[in-house]
């Protein structure tokens, strides 16, 4: 009995000692996971490897769900989630992976429109002069707070809220689109988004040219011909390589910030230091090539630096990234080296908007422009849509801006890509399909989008991105598609999580298999 007695407490002693070097060990383990994320908080680094080295740690594949949960208890920014309206699907939120479309609604907004409503209700006219946000100057409100996101210096000067997005080009567009019978042409990307296609067509049969000769579209290849269709990653050297080539007829370069069908991050200092390095040579500054960005897709997205670029002027959308709801307002970027250009110089499309406001209400007949972006605006701006961007505005900033919001978006959406691979869900000897992705693989090129196509193998049916997001809709994910055969999917790392995007991959993989 004794012997028995000793041989049990051996074991015990043995399984309890086992029991605790695994602890001590899954303790170690999780230190040096904080501490790996912790260092690429504060010091960057390739996402890849950060996510190599956890799983190594915690010996699991990338596929299992407790690298997830790893991720969510580190992120940093994991408190703003609550701060949003997440739609909900079946009781349980839904996994939405659309904010490159529209984002989501930041739950202080309502109380800030509300707001606004009732002032209208208690004092009527007296409302463009009272209140947190007065009417009459309310776009006053929003250029500091976007001054960080667009990288502007003097945010009163270089940056201005009003409109929407293309109407906004329109105006920017109208001042800095010249064109003289040598140099009339506008260079945009293959297979930009249709309302820039529109818009520089329409500029250039507005100055009596024809856009078939005037309208240069860089496309992916040399070897492809660019037209909607065509689409794929433009190398900045294949854009440099066109403006080269085209340097002594372009007018003006309009190009997007972020690639709205493929998510590539376009390199806007280097193109657009190539301008300036082409303008030198021409010593009439009137004839000088412009260049101005489209950043529908940036803004709130990527880091931008636009005054120390020298972009001549870009403009951007509040309803993306920056979750001011559908449809609201545009920024616009004007240099301020343009602040005091005169009219002849630069002509704007006036309003009585565009004078400052110390002068508006003198009502005086002559037009004197508000120098810089300001000198754009031509109506009063809305201020129910003012009352929803400033929320939003503020809760970005509160989260540390773009720079801060940057680095969880770069390893969210790299955990996306690797668990694509991991899953199998690229391999190309899946029977039926399999997924490619077509944005940037090199994170620096690309913002929180990842733009997937099927491929369908000899041994499956052709089905379409309709069809999948239709399925994937049915099981509480919510993406988009983009023709001819695009599903965009964007983890926001304001309020998407790494448990959405392993979610996410789950439910495309069982949806696959139902094409």
């Amino acid at each position: 009995y004794s012997y028995n007695l000793f041989v049990l407490l051996l074991l015990l002693l043995v399984i309890f000692s086992l029991l605790f070097l695994c602890m001590c060990t899954q303790v170690t383990n999780m230190s040096s996971i904080e501490e790996i994320l912790e260092a690429y908080w504060n010091e960057g680094g390739n996402p890849q490897d950060v996510l190599t080295r956890i799983i190594t740690l915690l010996e699991k594949k990338l596929e299992e769900d407790v690298v997830a949960t790893t991720l969510d208890s580190w992120d940093p920014l994991g408190s703003f989630r609550s701060r949003f309206h997440i739609p909900e699907h079946n009781g349980s939120s839904s996994v939405y992976l659309c904010g490159n479309s529209l984002g989501l609604l930041p739950k202080d907004t309502k109380d800030v429109v509300v707001g606004e409503l009732d002032k209208w209700a208690k004092v009527g006219v007296k409302g463009h002069f009272e209140g947190d946000i007065p009417w009459a100057t309310c776009e006053e409100l929003l250029p500091e707070l976007c001054k960080d996101i667009v990288g502007a210096d003097d945010a009163k000067l270089e940056l201005a809220m009003s409109n929407s997005l293309t109407v906004n080009l329109h105006l920017l567009m109208a001042a800095f689109y010249r064109p003289t019978k040598t140099r009339n042409a506008i260079l945009i990307e293959a297979a930009a988004f249709p309302s820039d296609r529109y818009a520089t067509s329409s500029q250039i049969l507005h100055h009596g040219y024809d856009p078939k000769e005037c309208l240069i579209e860089v496309s992916y290849s040399k070897d492809v011909s660019p037209d909607v269709d065509s689409y794929g990653i433009i190398s900045t050297q294949r854009i440099i390589d066109v403006i080269n080539e085209n340097k002594d007829r372009i007018a003006l370069v309009l190009l997007s910030g972020v690639q709205y069908l493929t998510g590539q991050f376009f390199d806007i200092e280097t193109i657009t230091n190539h301008i300036h390095s082409i303008n030198k040579d021409i010593k009439d500054s009137d004839n000088h090539i412009r260049i101005g960005w489209d950043l529908a897709h940036a803004a709130g997205n990527v880091p931008l630096k636009l005054h120390d670029w020298e972009v001549d002027f870009a403009a951007f959308c509040s309803y993306k990234y920056l979750n001011s709801g559908a449809g609201n307002l545009s920024g616009l970027f004007v240099h301020s080296k343009h602040a005091n250009a005169p009219m002849e110089k630069l002509p704007r499309f006036a309003g009585w908007w565009g004078v400052p406001f110390a002068n508006r209400f003198k009502m005086a007949q002559e037009f004197e422009c508000h120098p810089g972006a300001p000198g754009f605006l031509c109506s009063n701006v809305p201020p129910l849509l003012v009352a929803s961007v400033k929320p939003s505005l503020e809760l970005l900033a509160e989260a540390g801006g773009v720079q801060t919001t940057r680095k969880k978006s770069i390893i969210l959406t790299q955990y996306l890509e690797s668990l694509l691979k991991a899953s199998g869900l690229m391999d190309k000897n899946r029977p039926k399909n399999y997924i490619d992705i077509v944005s940037p693989s090199d994170w620096q090129q690309r913002g929180c989008q990842l733009s997937l196509r099927i491929v369908t193998t000899s041994q499956g049916r052709k089905g379409t991105m309709h069809e999948l997001n239709d399925l994937l809709d049915a099981q509480g994910v919510i993406a988009d598609t983009r023709e001819p055969d695009i599903l965009r999917a964007s983890p926001v790392p304001l309020y998407n999580s790494f448990k959405d995007v392993h979610r996410f991959v789950a439910i495309l993989k069982s949806c696959l298999e139902k094409l």
